[in-house]
C-alpha cells in the first residue's frame, strides 16, 4: 500500500518550497510514470493528463525523455529528484526489460523513503470463475505485477493498486496522486496554497515545484480555443479542489500563470466568495489582484454601461447575454454585436461593460470593479427573470479567476474568442455553475 507522503520544510514558503530527503526524494518534484509502449502509450498518455490537469507534475517518456542511451537517460530521470511514481500493469508489461531491470529496482529503493509514494495501476481482471462472472471484467488480479515482473510475491501487491479499465478509474488514480501530494504541503508547513496553471503551453520541460501545477493540453497548432478533452479531467480537479485545500491545511489559494478565460473563470467558480478560502492572483507582470486588506483610500474604475432588450420574439426568462471588455486596447471590431445580431430572439437581455476610459486597471481597485460587475450582472439577470446568462470576456487573466468567485446562484455559459478559421467568432466553451455538487463545470463544449 503506498505510504502517506511527509516532507521537512526547506526553500522559500512563498513558493511552495519543495521538501527533500537524503535519498533525493522531493515532495513537490514530478511523479514518475512506469509503462509497457506496446500496449500502455495510451493509458500512460490519458494519466499523464489527468494528472497533470489535477496539478500533479509528470515525468513521461514520450515528452520528458530526452534523447541518447535510454538506459542511461532512465538512470538520470530516477536520480534527479521525484516525489512518487505510478506503475501501470498491462498484459505486455512482462516482456519489458526496461521496466523490469531499471526502473522496478530504483522505484522500490525511492520507496524505502517513506516521503516517496508509489502506486499501481492495473487493467490485469482476475480470472473468471465461472462462463457468466461479468463481475471478474472489473476486479484486479492483485497478484499480476509481481507475476508479470518476476517478483518475488507480495513485492508489488503490497502496494496500492487502482483499476484504470476507464476514464473513471484514471481519474480516481489522479485525486489520490493529488491528495497525496497534498499531504506533503501540509507538512511544509506554508498555509498558502500555491496553484500555477497555463492552458496554453506545450507542458514539455521541467514544471515549477509548486504545490498545484495545473496544465492542460494546449490548443492545436494553428489554433485558439481549448480543445474539447481537457474539460472531463479539468471538472474533476475543480470539483476536488476544496478537498485538496482541506488536506493541505491552506487558509488561502494563490493563482499564477496563464489561462483561457473560461478555464480561470471556471476555477474561480470552484472557490466561490462563500467558501472558507480568500483568493488572491499574480498576474504576468509579477502584480497581486486581491491580497487581504483595503488600501486607506481604494482605487474606482467608473464603468459605462449599455443595456438593451432581446429582439422582439425574446421573453424574460430567456437567457442574459453580458460582454466586459476592459482591455485598454480598443477591440478590432465588434464581434460581440455581430454575435447578438446572429441569434435573434435567444436574449432577454443584452449588457455591455466597459471602463469610461481605457487604461491598465490598478491591481488595488479589482476588490470594487469585481463586485461592481457582479452586480450588474445579478441585476440584468433579475430583470430579465432569469439566472441563465452568456458571457463574453475581454479581460486580464485575475479578472476572471475573481468574478468568477462572485457569480454563484447563476449559470454562466462562457464564450472563447476564435480568430483561426475564416471568419472569426465567439464559440461557446463551457458552462459553469458554483454551489453545485460534482463542481463547477456542468457542461463543456464537444466539438
Amino acid at each position: 500500500m503506498a505510504r502517506p507522503m511527509t516532507a521537512t520544510p526547506s526553500g522559500e514558503a512563498t513558493a511552495g518550497a519543495a521538501g527533500s530527503s537524503a535519498s533525493g526524494v522531493r515532495a513537490l518534484a514530478p511523479v514518475f510514470l512506469s509503462y509497457r509502449t506496446s500496449d500502455g502509450r495510451d493509458l500512460a498518455t490519458a494519466l499523464a493528463w489527468a494528472l497533470r490537469a489535477t496539478g500533479v507534475p509528470v515525468w513521461h517518456d514520450i515528452t520528458d525523455l530526452p534523447p541518447g542511451d535510454t538506459a542511461r537517460r532512465l538512470h538520470a530521470a530516477l536520480n534527479s529528484g521525484l516525489s512518487g511514481a505510478v506503475l501501470l500493469i498491462s498484459p505486455d508489461i512482462r516482456q519489458s526489460s526496461v521496466v523490469r531491470d531499471i526502473e522496478i529496482p530504483a522505484l522500490l529503493r525511492l520507496e524505502d523513503d517513506p516521503a516517496f509514494t508509489l502506486a499501481i495501476g492495473s487493467i490485469i481482471p482476475r480470472a473468471a470463475t465461472s462462463a457468466g462472472d461479468a463481475a471478474s471484467r472489473n476486479t484486479l488480479n492483485y497478484a499480476a505485477p509481481d507475476a508479470l515482473l518476476a517478483q518475488p510475491p507480495g513485492t508489488l501487491q503490497r502496494f496500492k493498486q487502482y483499476p484504470v479499465f476507464d476514464d473513471a478509474g484514471i481519474a480516481a488514480l489522479a485525486r489520490e496522486m493529488a491528495a497525496q501530494r497534498m499531504a506533503a504541503v501540509r507538512a511544509l508547513g506554508s498555509s498558502h496554497l500555491l496553484l500555477d496553471i497555463q492552458t496554453r503551453l506545450d507542458p514539455r520541460g521541467t514544471p515549477p515545484e509548486v504545490p498545484l501545477a495545473v496544465r492542460t493540453r494546449p490548443p492545436p497548432p494553428g489554433r485558439r480555443l481549448p480543445p474539447p478533452e481537457i474539460w472531463p479531467p479539468y471538472a474533476a480537479f475543480l470539483a476536488d479542489l476544496p478537498r485538496l485545500l482541506s488536506i493541505a491545511g491552506a487558509n488561502r489559494l494563490h493563482v499564477r500563470g496563464g489561462a483561457h478565460l473560461s478555464v480561470a473563470f471556471a476555477l474561480g467558480a470552484a472557490i466561490p466568495a462563500t467558501s472558507a478560502w480568500p483568493v488572491s492572483v499574480q498576474d504576468q507582470t509579477g502584480a497581486i489582484w486581491g491580497e487581504p486588506g483595503s488600501p486607506p483610500r481604494p482605487r474606482h474604475v467608473a464603468l459605462h454601461e449599455e443595456t438593451s432588450r432581446g429582439q422582439a420574439e425574446a421573453a424574460d426568462g430567456n437567457p442574459v447575454a453580458v460582454s466586459i471588455d476592459l482591455v485598454p486596447a480598443q477591440p478590432p471590431g465588434d464581434a460581440f454585436a455581430k454575435f447578438a445580431a446572429s441569434h435573434p430572439g435567444r436574449y432577454a437581455r443584452i449588457l455591455r461593460l466597459q471602463p469610461v476610459r481605457r487604461a491598465p486597471i490598478p491591481t488595488e481597485a479589482a476588490e470594487s470593479l469585481i463586485a461592481d460587475l457582479a452586480q450588474r450582472i445579478r441585476a440584468c439577470a433579475g430583470q430579465a427573470a432569469t439566472h441563465h446568462v452568456d458571457l463574453f470576456l475581454r479581460v486580464p487573466f485575475p479578472i476572471a479567476v475573481l468574478l468568477g468567485r462572485m457569480l454563484n446562484t447563476l449559470e454562466v455559459t462562457l464564450y472563447e474568442w476564435d480568430d483561426t478559421d475564416a471568419v472569426a467568432q465567439y464559440a461557446e466553451a463551457v458552462t459553469v455553475a458554483s454551489g453545485r455538487g460534482g463542481g463547477p463545470i456542468l457542461q463543456r463544449r464537444n466539438s
